[in-house]
């Protein structure tokens, strides 16, 4: 069995799902994860698919013939993450620019590794004022500890005038 890697984007529409997992189903494959979400007006899926070699190119053509997606693939490993441990980061504030590109640069200088992140933006209940919230599944070396990261997160927090907790 292969691993690949499938993305898919195009407008949104109902049957997008279905259309693609159809294909996948009938030419032996097998989605193991996925993502999928509208993004202003477009629908964005990515999806880990197991299949047999021998479906593979057949799958390949047939995921190139749903009109209106822009469709890839990519040969992937699956892999563990090993001996680190697994962290939840939360975060909320109102919404400025620079908070995941300054998240991002740090926990990067940290090697800690981003499994999963997603973001989005809330109305405050009474202002209607922009919140923005980003949630973050992340992988710590065991050499680095809890409270150091605790400790740098809050000085982020406060430069950024947000909120961040780390939790398991």
């Amino acid at each position: 069995m292969n691993n690949l890697i499938i993305t898919a984007i195009g407008s949104d529409r109902p049957g997008i799902v279905s259309e693609l997992s159809g294909i996948i189903t009938t030419h032996g494959g097998n989605v193991e994860e996925s993502r999928m979400s509208r993004l202003g007006s477009d629908f964005a899926i990515i999806m880990l698919v197991s299949v047999s070699t021998d479906w593979e190119e057949s799958l390949g053509v047939a995921l190139q013939s749903i009109n209106d997606l822009t469709i890839s693939t990519k040969h992937t490993q699956i892999q563990e993450i090993g001996d680190n441990k697994k962290y939840q980061i939360n975060l909320n504030g109102a919404d400025n620019e620079g908070i995941v590109k300054v998240l991002s640069k740090y926990l990067a200088e940290k090697s800690i590794n981003i499994l999963e992140m997603e973001t989005h933006i809330t109305q405050a209940p009474i202002s209607g004022t922009p919140l923005f919230n980003l949630n973050a599944s992340v992988s710590i070396p065991n050499d680095i500890e809890e409270k150091v990261i605790q400790s740098d997160l809050s000085q982020i927090a406060q430069k950024l005038g947000v909120e961040i907790h780390l939790g398991n």
